[in-house]
């Protein structure tokens, strides 16, 4: 798909997505903050994303292609 940038927007209340995707080699690039309203409550969107040479193959990866 020769894509060099992926950003992404992950609520900061999904803490095992933020885990997720800094494990993959996501890097967070700004918040904006108190941006939704959920159930009474204001959240932070995290902005993340990651560049081409950054991408580390070994989180992604399906097995079983060779």
């Amino acid at each position: 798909m020769n894509l060099h940038n992926i950003k992404l927007n992950v609520m900061s209340f999904n803490e095992r997505a933020l885990k997720c995707y800094k494990k993959c080699g996501f890097k967070e690039m700004g918040k904006i903050r108190e941006n939704k309203f959920i159930n009474g409550k204001y959240y932070d969107t995290i902005v993340m994303d990651i560049l081409e040479n950054e991408f580390t193959e070994n989180y992604i990866k399906n097995k079983n292609i060779k």
